[in-house]
């Protein structure tokens, strides 16, 4: 699915989101200590061992839903295609505390509304990750 076959609303949306972005935020650039986002043991283990140096932006993008809610995923990976949307990863851990839940029904919710992202759902199990 290219951009332009969105909804002019979605398309709006998402170049907002998008393009001003990757115009002029470089990939993995430190923030101001103000705004330093701190990731989990876990979200770090996922950058070490599945992203291995690939360009992304942790919490780099957001996006706003129909029902009102946002979602934000862990990882926002660009592509390399311009025009084309990239990739989302949420990444959690084994132990199912109470935001699993409701993080799930938020990734289910994006995936059908911005069909124009790749979504990566991954799960660190005893054995190393499941990435679906």
């Amino acid at each position: 699915m290219k951009l332009e076959d969105l909804a002019p609303k979605y398309q709006a949306q998402a170049k907002a989101q998008l393009f001003p972005f990757m115009e002029k935020v470089p990939v993995n650039e430190v923030k101001p200590v103000a705004f330093i986002d701190k990731k989990s043991k876990t979200e770090e283990d996922y950058e070490r061992t599945i992203l291995q140096g690939k360009r992304f932006k942790y919490e780099g993008i957001t996006l706003k839903m129909a029902n009102g809610h946002r979602y934000t995923p862990d990882f926002y990976l660009p592509s390399e295609v311009p025009g084309v949307a990239g990739e989302l990863h949420e990444v959690k851990g084994s132990y199912r505390l109470h935001s699993h839940g409701r993080a799930k029904l938020a990734f289910d919710q994006a995936r059908v509304e911005f069909p124009e992202f790749k979504f990566v759902w991954a799960t660190k199990t005893k054995t190393g990750w499941e990435v679906r």
